[in-house]
């Protein structure tokens, strides 16, 4: 073997120590436990048929985290995929923007879904700082990318699918969102920024979404096409800014 060769596996696969990073994303389910910690509700809304928010955002958060660590392998090459949790707990808002700070992280993703007592609304919309924000264009681009990839998907299941599109967390309901805050983030004296942003992944209060993403039979697949299509848009997206 030359001296710049990469050694295989037997299997023929590129043992992990040698494969090129592609990067480090963490991936933050909203809300979680039985009470209100550090400003992060337990729940918010619930779906047409009685599924909880905190669940559904864990649940798609690991379909994510699979998916992209199937695609970086795929491409031979390595992934960090860190959830601010894993099971049925309520972490703090500072503390779930500390993660991405601790990791040193090239993006952040925290993943919510929208309710309504009006049954009829529906759509995607996805979130950015505005104010106060060092990395502004970065994270509006970010955000807009992981929008559209998410609308695409949801439009290619189904036709009526709504696209809310992507605002400043100005526009959001209260106003501001401390969870993109860039000094929690751990931007303020990082010269590579971290880029984040906050998705209303869809109103599941909606009759059609729930079937479409969690109660009809083709459910679990759709799940996996949006997610899986999300992490093509991430690993794309960390090689454009590599």
């Amino acid at each position: 073997m030359s001296a710049n060769a990469v050694p295989v596996t037997p299997s023929g696969l590129t043992p992990a120590a040698a494969l090129a990073t592609l990067g480090t994303i963490v991936l933050d389910p909203g809300h979680g436990g039985t009470q209100t910690v550090g400003g992060s509700k337990a729940n918010n809304a619930t779906s047409f048929t009685g599924v909880k928010e905190k669940k559904l955002t864990l649940d798609f958060c690991m379909v994510l985290r699979d998916s992209l660590q199937t695609l970086a392998q795929q491409k031979n090459k390595q992934i960090k995929v860190v959830l601010t949790r894993t099971d049925d707990v309520n972490i703090g808002i500072a503390a779930r923007s500390k993660f991405a700070a601790t990791h040193k992280a090239d993006l952040f993703l925290a993943l919510h879904f929208n309710g309504l007592e009006d049954r009829t609304v529906r759509g995607v919309e996805t979130y950015f700082k505005e104010i106060g924000n060092l990395n502004l264009a970065d994270d509006k681009d970010f955000a807009t990318r992981v929008n559209n990839s998410l609308f695409a998907s949801l439009k290619s299941i189904d036709t009526q699918a709504k696209n809310r599109g992507v605002k400043p967390d100005t526009d959001s309901g209260p106003g501001s969102m401390p969870l993109l805050r860039d000094d929690r983030l751990g931007n303020v004296n990082r010269p590579k920024k971290c880029r984040a942003c906050y998705v209303e992944l869809e109103f599941i209060t909606n009759k059609r979404v729930d079937e479409l993403l969690i109660s009809g039979p083709n459910a679990s697949q759709n799940v996996r096409t949006v997610m899986g299509n999300l992490a093509s848009t991430l690993i794309d997206y960390l090689e454009m800014i590599a």
